[in-house]
């Protein structure tokens, strides 16, 4: 991952960005960060890039020649024009899944404003994203750029010695993280709460469940109002069970698998809220003696729940007989709308799907899910 940061400050990314976690992944070549200063660009003698504003009002604004070059600098550096994103007060605020979505990227412009902004002519033309820290206001986008850079490089492989630090933080599941204990194991009178030294993990996971939503019950009860608990439901074989693990980890620390290849499964009547995400794994091919989506899913109902359709794209059997296949996804969709179900997206993904493959497209769906419960 490549930053370039457009600040009239270079000295104060450079000093944030070289320091600690950032500043090892900066040497060992796992990202750079490098700045452009605006000032270069200046189209006055005495390296001014502001001037007053039309309609009058106080303070400055920062040219839009300045920053066009800048940008245009970069691009022409590159060879292509990459994300350019303006840290500004006037944009939604930062979330997990929008600073996963950036650690995608090969590379990211940062443009800093400062005085009273940045010509929204130069905006217009250059900017993709329009991102806020908070809603708050600094006196420059250099201390916003180095929040995001730290955010983002979490999620840059070999950043974090323990990937799961990034991808299992607070807010991935919209829920704030757990409390968490070291030794001694009694503190000034405090003890550290003995199901953790039970050893049981399955206990220890249900405690930590019950912990980040009580804190964020406490907290900060607007992200309560927009989580979701994913749920989700596979048949076929070994591939497609390893799929739907590997399904459940990427999108939630939390979620419910559900084999429902299983007659017992089948006959259990279940019912999902609109808090719930429903992810419903389909063979590509199906055999004719599999049980119709009517009688799998009998049992299943809705209450307005996010549907999300993955048919597994994989080899058929030679020696069997086979619908076609999308066709039992198809009847499956229709069964399930019928039963209190939205259908969100559909989509086909392979059996062997990469570990990168996977990652985007469980941020894409994280980030509609956002989209629409933050819409509710």
């Amino acid at each position: 991952m490549n930053f370039y940061v457009l600040t009239l400050f270079p000295d104060l990314i450079h000093a944030a960005a070289n320091t600690s976690i950032t500043g090892r992944a900066i040497r060992n070549g796992l990202l750079s960060v490098e700045t452009v200063n605006i000032r270069d660009y200046s189209v006055h003698g005495s390296m001014r890039v502001d001037d007053y504003p039309y309609g009058g009002g106080a303070g400055m604004v920062m040219e839009a020649e300045p920053v066009w070059q800048s940008v245009r600098a970069v691009e022409e550096k590159l060879g292509h024009r990459p994300r350019v994103v303006y840290l500004t007060p006037q944009a939604e605020v930062l979330d997990q899944t929008k600073t996963e979505q950036l650690a995608q990227e090969e590379e990211l412009i940062l443009l800093c404003g400062h005085y009273e902004g940045i010509d929204e002519r130069v905006l217009e033309e250059v900017v993709t994203d329009y991102i806020s820290i908070g809603d708050y206001v600094l006196t420059g986008g250099e201390l916003a750029a180095a929040v995001l850079i730290d955010a983002v490089s979490r999620f840059i492989p070999g950043v974090l010695h323990n990937e799961d630090s990034a991808q299992f933080e607070s807010l991935q599941d919209n829920l704030l993280e757990y409390p968490h204990y070291t030794r001694p194991e009694v503190w000034h009178e405090r003890a550290v709460p003995s199901v953790l030294l039970t050893g049981d993990h399955a206990r220890v996971e249900e405690w930590r469940l019950e912990q980040s939503v009580r804190r964020t019950a406490e907290r900060r009860p607007d992200l309560l109002r927009a989580a979701w608990k994913t749920q989700v439901i596979w048949h076929g074989g070994e591939e497609e069970e390893t799929l739907a693990q590997r399904l459940c980890r990427a999108m939630s620390r939390y979620g419910q698998l559900w084999n429902y290849g299983r007659r017992k499964l089948q006959k259990e009547k279940r019912h999902f809220t609109e808090n719930d995400v429903l992810l419903l794994l389909v063979p590509g091919g199906s055999s004719a003696e599999d049980p119709s989506p009517a009688e799998r899913y009998r049992n299943l109902s809705g209450e307005n729940t996010p549907l999300i359709v993955l048919t597994v794209d994989r080899a058929k059997a030679e020696d069997a007989p086979e619908t076609e296949p999308c066709a039992y996804a198809q009847e499956s969709v229709c069964f399930l709308q019928d039963r209190g179900f939205d259908l969100l997206s559909r989509e086909t993904i392979a059996r062997d799907a990469g570990e990168e493959i996977l990652r985007r497209m469980t941020i894409e769906i994280r980030s509609n899910l956002g989209l629409l419960f933050k819409n509710k």
